[in-house]
Formats: structure tokens, sequence, C-alpha cells
């Protein structure tokens, strides 16, 4: 079983995560019947009720990314194809923007360009009409990329 918080692996049948701690139970809770099933359970399996674990878990508002490497500060926007979150990143001590990039509808070709186009954009380093990378990866499955933070003032 996968902790949703840290990745790690960890036996079946497993209450708490052995790396982080995380409790591996509290969001299988069956809304029919009340009973607490693991957080990959798709079925209760006490009553059988579908499990919406995976509404609950994408619905969730995130507190850090990467292994609480980047601590969300601010949800900044959403688009189409990305949603992007005002992050302190704790390694380096400074504010960025962290972008999860939606992959919903995307195949693995356009998944792997995605990753491609934002290497390229990385090795051109500090160009003056390229914004520069700082990191790149993936948070449950969904590629991120880690970008500087450039707030914005008041119009006018």
């Amino acid at each position: 079983m996968k902790c949703p918080k840290c990745q790690a692996e960890n036996p079946v049948g497993s209450e708490y995560c052995r790396k982080c701690g995380q409790s591996l139970l509290h969001e299988g809770i069956c809304p029919k019947c009340g009973h607490t099933n693991f957080l990959d359970s798709v079925y209760c399996n006490k009553c059988g009720q579908p499990l919406t674990t995976t509404k609950v878990l994408s619905s969730a508002v995130p507190t850090s990314f990467a292994n609480g490497r980047y601590q969300v500060k601010e949800f900044l926007g959403e688009g189409g194809k990305k949603k992007v979150d005002l992050v302190h990143d704790t390694v380096l001590d400074r504010d960025v923007t962290f972008a999860l990039i939606k992959t919903e509808k995307l195949d693995e070709t356009t998944r792997t360009r995605i990753t491609r186009e934002v290497q390229v954009m990385a090795r051109l380093g500090d160009h003056p009409n390229i914004e520069t990378v700082y990191d790149i990866g993936e948070q449950e499955g969904q590629p991120f990329i880690v970008r500087p933070y450039i707030g914005g003032g008041s119009p006018g």
C-alpha cells in the first residue's frame, strides 16, 4: 500500500506509514455504513458501497509538495493546463511558484513531450526571455515545474 503523503510502500494491513507516520486509513471511510477502509479501496469491504476516495484526495487542498520540500503559502490560480501555488522551498529558503500540470486527458507521448520541453527550458539557463526552471518532478503521478515567484503589484 502506497502512502498518500510520502509515496512509501507499506505492507498490506498497515495502519500508519512506516516512513512518515501518515494514517493509511482515515480517507477510506464509507459514506453509507461508516466503516474504515484502506485508502486504495474502491468499494467498502463491509457493505460494498462504492468509495469516492479519489475525489476526496484530488479535491483536498495540499499543504506541501515533493515530500514536504515545498510548503504551500497561497493558491495563485488555475487554468486549463495547470494549477499554480506560491510555495516556500524549504531546502533553498526562498519563495517560488509550483505549477502542477494537469494530465487527466494527456497520453504518455504528450507527457513525455512536456518533460522534454521543460528540460530544454532548464538547459537554456539564464536567458532574459525565458523563465528559469528551478526544479521538475512528479507529485502523485502528475508532473510539476518550479519557477521563480515574481510578485505583481497593484495596477496603475
